[in-house]
């Protein structure tokens, strides 16, 4: 599952943004905490260079906990009306970090500027299609996912248990 861009009910204030100037100059200047947050599959497909994959669902556990309260860290995610990179910074926000910054434009903005968009060097493979076959999954219960299997699975065909 990958969120889709949408509006959200909430609107940020006081959000610490960048322009698609400021973010060329940053990026010109040397190594930055640049993530795209939208869904891996979109960032493979293209993203901005130097830019790592963390998507929302995910950002909490690919991002936050290895940031330094006081890194500088930039999100971004389609642009336009889309509010991803919004509720990024809201989360990375309410989680610490003190210095996030929106790149408001997002993806189109980065584009429509002349700048360069690229693909995944080592895109995973996205299948589409009928399945041809399906095999249940068989996890170790005791072991898996740090233990976190320690009951009755609830739903045995369908949680591989």
């Amino acid at each position: 599952w990958a969120p889709t861009c949408r509006s959200h009910r909430k609107e940020a204030h006081d959000m610490k943004t960048l322009s698609t100037e400021a973010l060329h100059a940053r990026l010109a200047a040397g190594p930055l905490a640049l993530f795209d947050v939208r869904g891996d599959v979109e960032y493979e497909k293209g993203h901005i260079p130097d830019a790592k994959t963390a998507p929302l669902g995910s950002l909490v556990f690919r991002v936050a906990h290895v940031m330094n309260p006081e890194s500088t860290v930039v999100v971004y995610s389609t642009g336009g009306t889309c509010r991803l990179a919004a509720e990024a910074v809201e989360r990375l926000g309410n989680l610490g970090l003190r210095n996030v910054y929106q790149y408001e434009a997002g993806l189109e903005g980065w584009r429509a500027a002349g700048h360069p968009v690229v693909p995944s060097t080592n895109p995973k493979l996205i299948t589409q299609g009928p399945v041809q076959e399906c095999r249940p999954l068989v996890v170790d219960r005791d072991r898996a996912y740090g233990g976190a299997f320690r009951d009755a699975p609830v739903d045995v065909d369908g949680a591989g248990g």
